[in-house]
């Protein structure tokens, strides 16, 4: 009977000549995107990802953050075969990916590089590491209160609990396409706006009222918190949201279609 690993690596972007078989004994699952490899991090739990860079940017912070509040606790590999990747020395730094590896690499040295990090790591992450995250996750998920991360240039939410999904009515993969103006009223955007950027100039976090859009178009009254961080390149914005006690005065639903428009970039920094 063939011995089989129960360690699982997914491949993302991979070149063709890479089959299921080249990592035997290890799982290897393949998917052509960052996008369709966030299903496959949730339901399938990797102990390694390895990605082959596309780009210069590819965005990498933004999944590898929402991996991460997803429950990945494996080792991020990034392969930079035409050498286009910006900062790869603040990438590792900053722990976004555990190694990097640039320029064309053959299926031969691919193999043997995956098969060699695979029999190092018998443990890919301290226990007292994995508890203290392990606990984020649990304050994040069962939170009475919604939280969201955008972006920026708050143009995408990048994750949400599901206390947010219940507060507005958007599932995750929908607040995924949605922009912080998407989800604020228009009356109230311009000084939420205001009081993320305070927050962006300052380490501590800032505080204020605002209406969002709830299921069916609805003002709702809310009081939030926001604060800036830094993760790898990039910075992100942490708004954690209260439903207000009062209700509004009228409950009309806004009008037209959602806006899917984009904030101004760099919104944090423009002029208050």
């Amino acid at each position: 009977m063939e011995w089989k690993s129960n360690r699982r690596v997914l491949i993302i972007g991979g070149p063709k000549s890479l089959s299921h078989e080249s990592l035997a004994p290890h799982e290897t699952i393949c998917t052509k995107t960052l996008d369709s490899a966030l299903g496959v991090i949730t339901s399938s739990r990797p102990d390694l990802v390895v990605y082959f860079a596309k780009g210069k940017d590819d965005a990498l912070e933004e999944y590898v953050l929402t991996w991460l509040i997803e429950g990945f606790r494996g080792k991020f590999l990034l392969f930079d075969p035409l050498n286009k990747v910006q900062d790869s020395q603040t990438l590792l730094q900053s722990q976004v990916i555990d190694d990097y590896f640039s320029g064309p690499i053959g299926s031969a040295r691919f193999v043997t590089i995956i098969k060699n990090r695979l029999a190092q790591d018998s443990h890919f992450a301290p226990p007292r590491a994995m508890t203290t995250f392990d606990l984020f996750r649990n304050l994040f998920e069962r939170g009475l209160n919604a939280i969201f991360f955008f972006d920026e240039e708050l143009d995408r939410c990048v994750a949400a609990n599901i206390r947010a999904e219940q507060l507005t009515g958007h599932t995750l993969r929908e607040l995924r396409h949605l922009s912080l103006q998407d989800l604020c009223s228009k009356a109230e955007y311009s000084e939420t706006l205001r009081v993320i950027r305070r927050a962006g100039r300052h380490y501590y976090d800032s505080t204020g009222m605002t209406a969002l859009k709830g299921p069916g178009g609805f003002p709702l009254p809310v009081s939030f918190s926001c604060g800036v961080f830094n993760f790898g390149r990039k910075n992100f914005v942490k708004v954690e949201v209260q439903k207000a006690l009062s209700e509004p005065a009228t409950r009309r639903p806004f009008e037209g279609k959602k806006s899917l428009s984009k904030p101004s970039a760099m919104a944090l920094h423009s002029p208050t």
